[in-house]
């Protein structure tokens, strides 16, 4: 699970014209790549802990990348590097559907990129790696709680299915098997961690 970050999504003529015409742009190519996305590994997690924190301004969000990591819920843990430091996490863990419905379904969070690299693309390059990984795996739709203005970028859509927040509009999902929550009703909801830590 190792690989420099690629842009499928953007043409050679794209990318030409926004260079030449965008500084923002041109540092936003010249950090990705430079930029690793790999499996996280034991000696990450400490950059991992105070990278969440930071980019959270909370403590919560750290001890829930921990709790995951000990219980074995953590999926497609995935970090962001630039040379040798970590600047970025994401991470995936089970989702059930009441009533069970048999789908392979994880929700995503958190995904944090420390606070001096935000704005440059690790984000999205950390979210596209990981969906990329659900898809080869045969997960049949991923769900997160967050911005919808952000999200929608990915694929991600509104879900009619009831969660545990009382969100609306930002609980979202996306589905990598057509149409594999289409007939669904139900609530989804996270793995325990999440309500013991209070996130």
């Amino acid at each position: 699970m190792t690989g420099l970050v690629g842009f499928p999504w953007m043409s050679f003529m794209t990318v030409r014209r926004d260079v030449h015409t965008s500084k923002r742009f041109r540092r936003l190519l010249i950090a990705c790549a430079a930029m690793m996305i790999r499996e996280e590994r034991q000696p990450d997690e400490v950059a991992v802990e105070r990278i969440v924190r930071e980019a959270f301004g909370k403590q919560d969000e750290a001890d829930l990348v921990a709790r995951l990591r000990e219980r074995g819920s953590m999926r497609y843990p995935l970090v962001a590097c630039e040379e040798d430091d970590v600047v970025g996490f994401v991470v995936a863990s089970p989702i059930t559907i009441d009533p069970p419905v048999g789908l392979k379904t994880l929700g995503i969070a958190p995904l944090a990129v420390d606070p001096s690299t935000q704005g440059n693309g690790v984000g999205s390059a950390l979210m596209h790696r990981l969906i990329e990984h659900a898809q080869a795996d045969g997960i049949d739709a991923l769900f997160l709680l967050g911005n919808p203005a952000y999200y929608q970028r990915f694929g991600f859509v509104t879900s009619h299915l009831a969660n545990e927040y009382g969100a609306t509009d930002a609980f979202m999902h996306r589905e990598l098997t057509p149409d594999a929550l289409a007939p669904i009703r139900g609530a989804a909801r996270y793995v325990d961690a999440f309500r013991e830590i209070g996130v």
